[in-house]
């Protein structure tokens, strides 16, 4: 996991270097700029193989959440409100039953 996370740390990294050289790009930039477009597609490689071997699963919900830009711990939040709020109903209901 330590190499994933070195992965997108990297990529990320790559990602802000590329960001620099378009915003100031000039005919003199380009095989710079060649070069960090070349390592970032090997990194993306490197990130792929390495994401073979995990076991993570997203749900859909958390996707479309940050598709739409929105913090993806609004979704956590909602989830655990909601089965508070079930977990509630629930005792409600047994306890109703217990007198």
């Amino acid at each position: 996991m330590a190499q994933v996370t070195g992965s997108i740390q990297k990529t990320l990294g790559l990602l802000h270097q590329l960001n620099l050289n378009v915003s100031s790009f000039s005919s003199a930039s380009q095989l710079p700029l060649l070069q960090r477009l070349n390592a970032l597609v090997a990194e993306l490689d490197t990130m792929q193989k390495l994401a073979d071997g995990c076991n993570i699963q997203v749900p859909m919900e958390v996707v479309n959440l940050i598709d739409d830009g929105k913090n993806p711990d609004e979704f956590t939040r909602d989830v655990l409100n909601s089965c508070i709020a079930k977990n509630q109903i629930t005792k409600g209901k047994t306890d109703a039953f217990k007198s």
